[in-house]
């Protein structure tokens, strides 16, 4: 009785039932909604600016000079769901033919022409319901040559730090060592070698061979072929060695020149990878002065100057390191007679 009395009094307090919502047909009802809307908006008009990839045709056998946007801006209007498939797929595109009336005759010659907003106008290509208002992008320069052939060497571009007491014991082979490239001609004249992609290494303590392939600085106006690149690395343990009496000679000389060095012999240190120290004798060293270098110098000292005939590997003290150089008199000369 207490109880009954109680939520008489205070009927808001009686606990009720929850009520179930249900939630499947209201996520339909919001996604037939959220269709609905999205139709109606794609079928509206719109006007936005664009990115139209360009396309620039030239003649066979001709090229560009100079790297130019491969994009046009441009006013445009149109439904939104047309919009939207350009930015999608590029539906919309810009490709300019350039005749070879336009182009100078001379191989060695340059052509210079300009793309104006008119001709870049006509030249877009854009599907029925999309209309171009204006180009919004200035009118381009163009620098046209004539295409060429050339072969360069390969030059690995690495960043290796090897593990202490390692080096790279030989320069770094590269297979292939040049490849055949295309492009202007005044382009391919300024090109004396082509880099790899950079390759880094860290920790390297032992023979290694790295796929790359070669950069792509020059998209557009060099055409680099896509072949795989093969470096192959010598690692050896770092060795070092001493040969003393080398002997210096001048280099150079006449027969009889009137020139004595001070003292005739060196000693030598070198470091190397262990495998090329191992195969090195006295012979292959070669210590030498120039006898041009000595007939300028005023000071009466130079510096001999070390060839290695083998391998790759590092001079890394020469004792002494000068030289003195001095005339004979003629007493040395009548002491020097048998």
């Amino acid at each position: 009785m207490r109880n009954d009395s109680f939520y008489a009094i205070f009927p808001s307090m009686r606990l009720k039932p929850p009520t179930s919502i249900a939630i499947l047909p209201l996520l339909v009802c919001l996604f037939l909604a959220f269709s609905l809307w999205l139709y109606a908006s794609m079928r509206e008009e719109y006007t936005t600016v664009v990115d139209i990839p360009l396309d620039i045709r030239l003649p066979q056998g001709r090229t560009l000079e100079t790297e130019i946007n491969s994009v046009i801006r441009a006013q445009v209007q149109g439904a939104g769901w047309q919009l939207v498939n350009h930015f999608l797929s590029s539906s919309i595109r810009c490709v300019v033919y350039v005749p070879e009336k336009r182009l100078a005759k001379n191989d060695e010659e340059l052509s210079a022409l300009a793309l104006t907003r008119q001709m870049l106008t006509q030249a877009i290509q854009s599907p029925v319901g999309i209309t171009v208002q204006r180009v919004v992008t200035d009118s381009l320069p163009l620098v046209v040559g004539s295409i060429a052939e050339k072969r360069v060497p390969v030059r690995p571009v690495l960043d290796v730090e090897m593990r202490e007491g390692f080096i790279i014991a030989q320069t770094p082979s590269v297979k292939p060592d040049s490849v055949l490239i295309r492009g202007s001609r005044t382009m391919l004249r300024r090109i004396p070698v082509w880099n790899t992609l950079p390759v880094r290494l860290r920790d390297v303590y032992e023979p290694l061979t790295v796929q790359t392939a070669l950069d792509d600085t020059l998209a557009g106006l060099v055409i680099v072929p896509q072949i795989p690149i093969t470096l192959n690395l010598s690692i050896q343990q770092m060795a070092e060695v001493q040969f003393e009496d080398i002997p210096v000679t001048i280099a150079g000389a006449p027969p009889r020149h009137p020139f004595v060095i001070k003292p005739e012999r060196v000693t030598v240190a070198l470091r190397g990878g262990v495998e090329n120290i191992a195969r090195i004798m006295p012979e292959n060293i070669t210590a030498t002065l120039e006898y041009r270098d000595i007939l300028a110098n005023t000071t009466g000292t130079l510096r001999p100057r070390i060839t290695l005939n083998i391998g790759e590997i590092q001079v890394i003290a020469v004792k002494p390191d000068f030289m003195r150089c001095s005339r004979r008199t003629a007493v040395s000369q009548v002491a020097a007679l048998p």
